[in-house]
């Protein structure tokens, strides 16, 4: 039986697993899920995953439901572009720039991003969004200044903190896009003005072949 990946359409961590499995090769059926139906807290999902999230992957009678967890386990299923290095090095490396993009980048990104995404547009949400902007510009300096010494955040291949980063770029992309942000000119926009690397790093991954395949697909509206 082929690997179902279950997702949510925009999730970045549904995201960081479809892309791990494409870098990787691993084929697999995935499975979308909508939240408005709470897909996610049926019976049946939750005696996979009690917590109900997402995304959830399933390998015969083997779950996994952690989105770090789910790319660790996809790398090992091919020696196809490891993820995680092929040295104890290489792997400090990686795990280092993975924890720096989920303790710090992803902290200030969501900071930024909930309120315009999800928040009520009203004055009195502009202040999160300020503060939330601030942490995110500071981290995307230090993407910006890794990108400037490679092709991606470790070295001149895919790794696993590029499939972890690149998802959050999109969404937090995307949040500053948004017609309320835009109005406060919080100087994360344009990336290609702002940050070119990043941007340049962004072109990389949309000219991969699969990249149409697993974009979000209520993105596409």
């Amino acid at each position: 039986m082929a690997i179902e990946i279950f997702y949510v359409s925009g999730s970045p961590y549904s995201w960081r697993v479809m892309l791990a499995a494409e870098v990787k090769g691993v084929p697999y059926t995935a499975r979308l899920l909508s939240l408005s139906k709470h897909e996610h807290r049926s019976p049946e999902y939750l005696k996979m995953n009690p917590r109900g999230r997402t995304p959830l992957l399933k390998d015969g009678d083997f779950v996994v439901t952690e989105s770090l967890a789910m790319m660790v386990y996809l790398d090992s299923l091919s020696p196809t572009n490891p993820l995680f290095g092929t040295n104890p090095k290489e792997s400090a490396r990686v795990w280092e720039a993975v924890s720096e993009i989920v303790f710090d980048f992803e902290k200030a990104g969501l900071q930024f991003a909930q309120p315009v995404l999800f928040g009520s547009p009203t004055a009195g949400s502009a202040e999160p969004m300020k503060a939330g902007a601030e942490k995110l510009l500071g981290e995307l300096k230090l993407v910006e200044e890794r990108l400037g010494k490679h092709a991606f955040l470790v070295g001149d291949g895919v790794t696993a903190a590029d499939v972890a980063a690149f998802p959050l770029v999109m969404f937090m992309q995307r949040a500053a896009s948004n017609e309320i942000a835009r109005t406060l000119d919080l100087g994360i926009l344009p990336l290609a003005t702002k940050f070119p690397n990043v941007a340049a790093w962004i072109k990389r991954f949309e000219a991969m072949p699969f990249y149409d395949k697993i974009y979000p697909p209520h993105w596409r509206a």
